[in-house]
C-alpha cells in the first residue's frame, strides 16, 4: 500500500528549499529527506523538479491569504484586505516568487511556474474591475491596476529582501490605498 503524503507539507518544503537554495541548488533529495517521502514518490508523482516546483507554487500561493481575497463592496475596505493579504503572502513566499522570477532566464524549464502567480493577480483584478464599474476606481486595465495598487509593497519587499535596511514602517495598507485611490478615483462627472 503506497505511503499517504502530506501534500500540505510537502508543498511548502519544496516552497522553502527552492527560496532558500534557489533551483539548481534545490535537490529532489533534499526536499525528500525534509517532508518525510521517497525521492522516487516525488518523481512518480510530479514527473520532473520543473513540475513539483511548479505544482507547490501552484498550491502554496492559492491557499494563500493573496489567494483568498474576495470583494465586499467598500472599495476602500476591498483594496485595504488585497494590500494586507499581499503583505502576508509576501511574507511567506516572496522569497520563493522572487527565486522563480530570477531563476527563470538560466532555467526556462520553470516558465510554466510563473502560471502559478497569475490567479491570485486576475482575482485582485477582478475586484478592482467591480470598482471601476461602480465608478469607485478610474478606468483603465485592472491588472494594471492591481499592479499600481501593490508596487508600494513590491518596492518595499525587495529593498527588505536585499538587506538594505529600508523603513517601511510607515507604509500600511491604509496609506498604500488612500494614495492610490488619490490618483485612481474616476475624474467628476
Amino acid at each position: 500500500m503506497p505511503k499517504v503524503v502530506n501534500v500540505d507539507n510537502l508543498f511548502e518544503v519544496v516552497v522553502q528549499v527552492f527560496a532558500e537554495r534557489g533551483y539548481g541548488a534545490a535537490t529532489t533529495q533534499e526536499i525528500a529527506a525534509r517532508a518525510g517521502v521517497s525521492e522516487v514518490t516525488l518523481y512518480r508523482r510530479y514527473g520532473s523538479k520543473a513540475a513539483l516546483v511548479e505544482a507547490a507554487l501552484l498550491h502554496c500561493l492559492s491557499a494563500s491569504p493573496f489567494g483568498q481575497v474576495a470583494a465586499g463592496g467598500d472599495v476602500r475596505t476591498d483594496l485595504a484586505a488585497i494590500v494586507h493579504a499581499y503583505e502576508m503572502t509576501n511574507r511567506a513566499y516572496g522569497g520563493a516568487v522572487l527565486t522563480l522570477l530570477t531563476e527563470i532566464p538560466r532555467h526556462p524549464e520553470l516558465r510554466n511556474a510563473l502560471s502559478a502567480l497569475l490567479p491570485n493577480l486576475q482575482d485582485a483584478a477582478r475586484i478592482i474591475a467591480m470598482h471601476q464599474e461602480r465608478g469607485h476606481v478610474s478606468p483603465g486595465d485592472p491588472l494594471q491596476k492591481v499592479v499600481f495598487l501593490l508596487s508600494p509593497l513590491i518596492a518595499a519587499g525587495l529593498w527588505d529582501r536585499s538587506g538594505a535596511g529600508t523603513d517601511m514602517s510607515g507604509l500600511s495598507p491604509e496609506a498604500v490605498v488612500d494614495a492610490f485611490l488619490e490618483g485612481h478615483r474616476p475624474p467628476p462627472s
